[in-house]
C-alpha cells in the first residue's frame, strides 16, 4: 500500500513538470573569441537540439541539455571552419558532439538565473556556470504553443579543452577565452 502512494506521488510530480523543446529555427548559439589580441573571430553552431525540464513556467531548479553537432560550426569561412574540424582544434570525427548538462539552475534576480552544470568538449568534460536571463514567454499565435525565450551567456575557456593547443599558431593567434552568446527559444511541450 506504501509503495502504491509513493509511486502516485510520484506521478504527480512528474505530471507537474514540463518540457520545453530548443527551437533551432529561432534560436541562436554564438560564440567570440580575440583575434592577435585586438581582433575578435566570430562564429555559431547551426546544428543543435536540447530541452529544458522544469516545474511548469517556475525555471528554478530546472534540467537543462543540449547537445550541438561538432561539425556544424560556422564562421563564415569555408576553409577556417574546414580546418577547426580538424584534429588541430575540435577534431569533429572523434569528438561529433559538444554537451551541456546541467547541475543546478537558481534564480538570481527576478529574470536572472545562474546555470550550472557539465560541459562536454573535444572528450572533455568540465563544470562551468553560464548566466541565464529570462527574456519572457507568449503563446505562439500560429502554432498555439507556449514559447519561452532565454538570453544565455559565460565564457569557456579553450585550453581547458585543448583546442588548438596543439597547433602552434593557435598559440599566437588566439586568445583563451572563448565568450559564448546564446539566444534559445523554447517551444513547450
Amino acid at each position: 500500500m506504501l509503495l502504491f502512494f509513493l509511486f502516485f506521488a510520484l506521478s504527480i510530480v512528474k505530471a507537474q513538470q514540463s518540457i520545453w523543446k530548443i527551437d533551432p529555427s529561432h534560436s541562436k548559439i554564438n560564440f567570440g573569441i580575440s583575434y592577435f589580441k585586438i581582433g575578435e573571430i566570430k562564429g555559431n553552431f547551426d546544428k543543435y537540439e536540447g530541452a529544458f525540464i522544469s516545474d511548469n513556467e517556475n525555471f528554478e531548479n530546472t534540467s537543462v541539455n543540449i547537445s550541438i553537432e561538432t561539425a556544424s560550426i560556422n564562421t563564415n569561412q569555408k576553409a577556417r571552419d574546414k580546418h577547426l574540424k580538424t584534429k588541430d582544434f575540435f577534431d569533429a570525427e572523434t569528438h561529433p558532439k559538444i554537451t551541456f548538462e546541467s547541475t543546478s539552475m537558481s534564480k538570481v534576480l527576478e529574470k536572472e538565473y545562474k546555470l550550472k552544470g557539465n560541459f562536454t568538449m573535444t572528450g572533455i568534460t568540465k563544470p562551468i556556470e553560464l548566466k541565464a536571463i529570462y527574456k519572457g514567454s507568449f503563446l505562439h499565435p500560429r502554432y498555439k504553443k507556449k514559447v519561452a525565450i532565454f538570453k544565455i551567456n559565460g565564457t569557456i575557456f579553450r585550453k581547458d579543452f585543448k583546442v588548438g593547443t596543439n597547433y602552434p599558431p593557435a598559440k599566437l593567434a588566439l586568445g583563451n577565452n572563448v565568450v559564448l552568446d546564446a539566444e534559445i527559444h523554447l517551444t513547450k511541450q
